[in-house]
């Protein structure tokens, strides 16, 4: 069954007593920062960074809060006229548009930010500006330019000694996006950093959360093995627990921060996956350590993760009761909060199929299978509004490459009568001094130098008024260039998805084809065996059988679709197995072509993951791969 987990990764090891030992200093509690916004006496640069990081506080709690901190520092420094302010406080509006998952209000919020930014030429409100545009490309798929734009601005806040909260923040999630594209390589340099940078801020929740990512990496650096590394994992789990030791610490003091509940999760997802056959009794005392944060925290996805991972356990167990309970529970708080993205809401029908079908309940399955299409289709309508705005994005490009043309034209206009102007001082000029040459000859002197100092001074402005303009039409080019990459990214972003979506789905109706089918044959062959005895309803309930087998017509049908959607791949791999793998090896090696992961794999077809990984030998033994060779690397290069 697949449920809502967080994604693994793993830590090197520090000193537990050097963390035991260290006095946290706290940038701004909450508290602090009530009392500190509500003095009459602070200067605009110090109420807008008061009520910016107020709203960074309330960012992941409670929205409306977060939005109106920020949105009363963009008033402040819009009253005082400030560029360099209000440039800060969209960049807090944008961050708290990131947390929603807004897309089209972040780009509006992080390009008024920037736009601010660079008409006050403060470098500080240009890092904080940069930071807002590079999570901006983040969001539309634009890593290269996400990347070069939090690199610039995280380089001044740690330049200036600033705002460690974003340092550690930045260098997190470049790790992070690292590790998604496996390198490693980078994701440790920028996990490193960010550790290194939270110890230098002596600020708990800092070196908490950069710990977390720092055991991440470690989890991820440990599953590259099979089996997944043991030191690694337990030095993972070591970064977990003194993480959790600075929180309840913090805790103790009044505040409760929701990465407590983050690290918490990852701590628990360690021990289900990786130490539940070893340690079972542990495994449930950090489950229920991560619904004790989790509630109290109250952030509904991480209580939807937080009974994931409750039902992965008991599906572990074969504990159906306890299983359908926690499908309640994340039933519940979907529906408490529907503006819960679509995809929760596939997942758990999706899962409430997979029960019905381990109870034998078509009824309860056909029920599921309907609200499951329903959910999948709110997430198709979700994506064709991502088309339309995809087409305003297109319309404010061709619309600035209009201003850029005209912009062009008035500077080769301007140009033109700059010239005009220019000989026409020079023809002045000389005028004079034809009609002044009987003047004495300090008189000439005099006006000769005057003229001389205003020609100076007037060409000076028109100069600086052609270099403005040039400033403008590059500005204005580089967005038109930035819009189109990112369309065309975006564009071929959800083709890939949508081939995607047809591979597995044409797959996995095969695969319960063929389940379907060998069951009902082996229920027909005892059937035959029991006629000798007689039983009234057998021949009845053989026809029965007879009829539901007439779909393999359908299974031919979708075996021939699946064939023609990639045929070369499955008869280069019959003939590097020289024909000795069975059809079950050919439906293994289809799935880790598609993508999926050996657990997922092993959830689909019902096996545990042990009968897997034996699988994945045997398959790798018949296609002649030595033990250093990657199973699914070798299968996805298959053509």
């Amino acid at each position: 069954m697949n449920f809502i987990t967080l994604k693994l990764s793993k830590v090197l090891p520090a000193l537990l007593l050097f963390i035991l030992s260290l006095h946290c200093t706290a940038q701004h509690s909450k508290e602090e920062l009530l009392t500190l916004t509500s003095k009459k006496d602070l200067t605009l640069e110090q109420k807008v960074e008061y009520l910016c990081e107020l709203s960074c506080h309330f960012r992941r709690t409670d929205t409306i809060k977060a939005y109106q901190y920020a949105q009363s520092a963009l008033t402040a420094a819009r009253n005082e006229e400030a560029l360099d302010q209000q440039a800060i406080a969209y960049e807090a509006l944008a961050d708290v548009a990131r947390y929603q998952d807004n897309v089209p209000l972040q780009v509006k919020y992080a390009d008024s930010s920037y736009l601010l930014a660079v008409r006050s030429r403060d470098p500080k409100a240009i890092a904080y500006a940069g930071y807002a545009i590079a999570y901006r490309h983040e969001a539309v798929g634009i890593t290269d330019k996400y990347i070069y734009h939090m690199l610039k601005s995280l380089a001044y806040f740690e330049k200036q000694k600033i705002r460690y909260d974003k340092l550690v923040n930045g260098y997190e999630n470049l790790g992070a996006s690292f590790s998604d594209n496996n390198d490693l390589k980078f994701s440790r340099k920028y996990n490193k950093k960010a550790l290194e940078l939270s110890y230098e801020s002596h600020n708990a929740i800092n070196i908490a959360n950069a710990s977390t990512s720092w055991a991440l990496f470690l989890v991820r650096s440990a599953e590259q093995k099979s089996p997944a590394d043991p030191k690694l994992l337990k030095i993972a789990e070591s970064y977990y627990l003194k993480a959790i030791y600075l929180f309840e610490k913090e805790q103790k003091k009044g505040t409760i921060n929701a990465s407590y509940g983050r690290t918490c999760l990852n701590l628990s997802n360690l021990y289900l996956y990786h130490f539940f056959e070893s340690q079972p009794d542990k495994t449930l005392f950090y489950l229920n350590k991560a619904k004790q944060v989790c509630m109290k925290i109250n952030v509904p996805v991480q209580l939807m993760v937080m009974y994931g991972q409750q039902a992965q356990f008991y599906t572990n167990l074969s504990d159906i009761p306890n299983i359908e309970k926690v499908l309640q529970n994340i039933e519940m708080i979907i529906a408490k909060n529907p503006t819960v993205n679509s995809r929760y809401r596939a997942l758990l029908y999706k899962n409430y199929m997979d029960l019905a079908e381990l109870k034998n309940d078509f009824s309860a399955y056909r029920k599921y299978f309907e609200q499951y299409d329903k959910a999948v289709r709110v997430m198709t309508e979700k994506e064709n509004r991502a088309k339309e705005y995809n087409a305003s994005v297109r319309f404010e490009t061709e619309k600035k490459s209009q201003q850029i043309a005209m912009l062009q034209e008035n500077l080769s206009s301007r140009q033109k009568i700059n010239y005009l102007f220019t000989a026409l001082l020079i023809f002045v000029f000389f005028t004079f001094l034809f009609m002044l040459r009987s003047y004495h000859y300090r008189q000439k002197s005099y006006i000769k130098n005057n003229l001389l100092l205003q020609k100076a001074n007037e060409e000076a402005i028109l100069l600086s008024k052609i270099k403005e303009e040039e400033t403008v039409i590059a500005v204005l080019e580089s967005e038109l260039m930035e819009k189109e990459l990112r369309i065309a990214l975006q564009e071929k972003k959800w083709n890939e998805e949508q081939n995607n979506k047809l591979q597995q789905k044409l797959m996995t109706n095969n695969l319960q084809l063929d389940k379907k089918n060998e069951v009902l044959k082996d229920i027909k062959t005892k059937l035959s065996e029991m006629k000798a005895e007689k039983y009234a309803d057998i021949n009845t309930l053989a026809k029965t059988i007879d009829r539901s087998m007439e779909v393999d017509e359908e299974f031919e049908l979708l075996k021939t679709s699946l064939e023609n959607t990639n045929p070369v791949f499955f008869s280069t791999l019959k003939e590097k197995a020289s024909g000795t793998l069975t059809k079950l090896d050919y439906k293994y090696c289809g799935y880790i072509k598609l993508g999926l992961s050996t657990k997922e794999i092993a959830n689909l077809m019902n096996i545990e993951p042990q009968s897997m990984r034996m699988a994945r030998y045997r398959i790798k033994q018949k296609l002649n791969l030595d033990r250093e060779t990657d199973l699914d690397s070798y299968i996805t290069s298959l053509e």
